[in-house]
């Protein structure tokens, strides 16, 4: 979709859809080295990397995160690249295996995960303002790739 075919909030969304997939893609490569590594894991999280370690241990979880670390900043890039030119195809493959992640990463962290629905959500009204409050950034980001895949 070209630039001036786009209303301003779904241009809005994009750009953000988009810095959003770089910046958790640059995260994600970090795999816990230095400052942005104590920040991916304890201050702002990376829902991949913990929805990665929730099935999966050692070697093969680290194989599946720079994978998925790399489709994020490829896709983030297409995005971008969207606005200069035609990089439909690549760009709704990339956003199409980021949507299917980001549904398991939903299931992972907020149905199944510490603090998610079945594991301590409705433990007192502060753990569920906080749970409320990780779900809907999960279902914005969620509602951005499906945007952006229209």
């Amino acid at each position: 979709m070209a630039v001036s075919q786009m209303t301003p909030s779904r241009l809005v969304l994009r750009i953000a859809l988009a810095a959003f997939l770089i910046v958790t893609g640059i995260m994600t490569l970090q795999l816990d080295s230095g400052f942005l590594g104590k920040l991916q894991a304890g201050f702002s999280g990376n829902e991949l990397a913990n929805a990665v370690h929730g099935f999966l241990k050692g070697d093969a979880a680290t194989l599946v995160i720079v994978a998925l670390g790399i489709l994020e900043l490829i896709a983030g890039a297409f995005l971008i690249a969207g606005f200069f030119m035609d990089a439909k195809g690549i760009n709704g493959i990339a956003l199409l295996v980021i949507l299917l992640l980001w549904i398991a990463v939903i299931v992972l962290v907020d149905v199944v995960g510490k603090g998610g629905l079945m594991d301590g959500a409705f433990k007192s009204a502060g753990t569920f303002l906080s749970f409320l409050k990780t779900l809907s950034a999960h279902l914005l980001v969620l509602g951005a790739i499906m945007s952006a895949r229209e």
